[in-house]
């Protein structure tokens, strides 16, 4: 028995991904036509835009907004779950579908089809649910399921793309069916991308869109697609846009790329998605460009590891306010928290202190402070605040120094 419901859904995506989308939704909508949906299944793609700049940003950031509408076919009781994609090498990449998770015994799929029972070289199955049973089928066997188009999942599958899927040259200048994976090495990519992270802070794609759920003319954007524009100059060689500034590579980067790969490959751990894909995209030195936001996600992912660890150990202690409002003090300290935070004055640091008795210290920093989480150093700043949250006593710090 099918159901179906209306969709009038809009997404945004850079400008470069244009030509490739009208092409494939063109391509959905002629089969819909010849399925007998004539008329039913429709899409926009809008004039490129720019996006606002912000104050220390040089390159304009080109996007186009698409909208798909159309009638969603169901057939009762089946539910689409998720994609499992094959060709990412002796291991299989697990994509769950928006509020859906697949189950972990697919992470070791070998692509035989439930529904043929049929073992082929497939670059992609899909994992379907009834309520009681999972089955896992192959793309020739999914139209015996969904006969007809789910536009859901054709907005959610573009998403992806604007996610994953990065190349050296733009799209429209690709031939039709051209298909390119460009790879990077791992090390050079976790360096840049740490690079970019010290400089900008990290913003999720699903933090982006929470912000743009509260505020959809926020002028935000997700630290995996900046990430994927230098790395395309930098690591692929694509032309550099006019006045395109390198951002500036330490050695501390190099070492950070070091400690990643270290600790996804030795120490993360978790039984999830995240983890199982990330443990398996490390386990070369080489990595495929469209698996960037995965790769560069294991940043933030080692340094909560790290802060954890450290407020851990310094959490056996009891803090109390230092000092009183307005004094100069000096401390020794323990580096437990470092977070780059983005707002309307610009970007800074917040940092978290605690000292040998168990005093914890806050305070924001834009200026050279940027020491490791973990290490100890001497600070000196003056009393802001003293702060009290759930119980817990900090001493908010201006003008902090690391100390001789």
């Amino acid at each position: 028995m099918m159901r179906t419901h209306t969709e009038d859904l809009t997404t945004t995506i850079p400008a470069e991904f244009a030509g490739i989308l009208d092409f494939k939704l063109s391509k959905i909508a002629d089969r819909a036509t010849k399925k007998g949906m004539a008329g039913k299944l429709g899409f926009t793609i809008s004039e490129p835009r720019d996006l606002p700049k912000k104050e220390d940003e040089i390159l304009t950031k080109r996007v186009v907004d698409v909208t798909v509408t159309g009638v969603v076919p169901k057939i009762e009781g089946w539910e689409f779950l998720g994609k499992l994609t094959h060709d990412a090498g002796d291991f299989v990449t697990v994509l769950s579908a928006p509020n859906s998770e697949v189950p972990a015994k697919f992470r070791k799929s070998n692509g035989e089809c439930d529904h043929c029972d049929k073992i082929r070289n497939r670059k992609d199955t899909f994992v379907l649910f009834n309520g009681t049973d999972h089955i896992e089928v192959g793309r020739t066997c999914l139209k015996d399921f969904f006969p007809h188009i789910n536009v859901a999942w054709v907005i959610d599958f573009f998403n992806f793309i604007d996610e994953m899927n990065n190349t050296e040259v733009s799209f429209d200048d690709m031939p039709r069916g051209c298909k390119i994976k460009p790879e990077v090495d791992i090390k050079d990519l976790l360096t840049l991308s740490n690079a970019i992270i010290r400089r900008d802070g990290w913003m999720s794609k699903g933090a982006v869109n929470k912000i743009l759920d509260r505020d959809p003319d926020a002028n935000v954007w997700a630290t995996s697609g900046t990430i994927s524009e230098d790395a395309s100059i930098m690591l692929l060689g694509r032309f550099a846009p006019k006045n395109w500034v390198a951002p500036e590579i330490t050695d501390a980067d190099a070492e950070m790329a070091d400690k990643v790969i270290e600790f996804v490959r030795n120490d993360l751990a978790g039984d999830n998605e995240f983890v199982f894909n990330l443990k398996n995209f490390f386990r070369s030195d080489t990595v495929e460009m469209r698996f960037l936001p995965f790769v560069a996600a294991a940043i933030p992912t080692f340094n909560r590891t790290v802060e954890k660890a450290v407020e851990k150990k310094a959490a056996k202690a009891v803090s109390a306010h230092v000092g009183t409002v307005g004094d100069k003090i000096t401390a020794d300290v323990e580096v437990t928290m470092a977070k780059h935070v983005q707002s309307h004055f610009g970007m800074s640091t917040l940092f978290r202190f605690v000292d040998a008795t168990g005093n914890t210290f806050v305070t924001f920093n834009s200026g050279s402070l940027d020491p490791e989480v973990g290490s100890k150093i001497k600070i000196t700043g003056t009393v802001k605040s003293h702060d009290d949250f759930k119980g817990f006593k900090s001493t908010m710090l201006k003008r902090v120094k690391e100390a001789a």
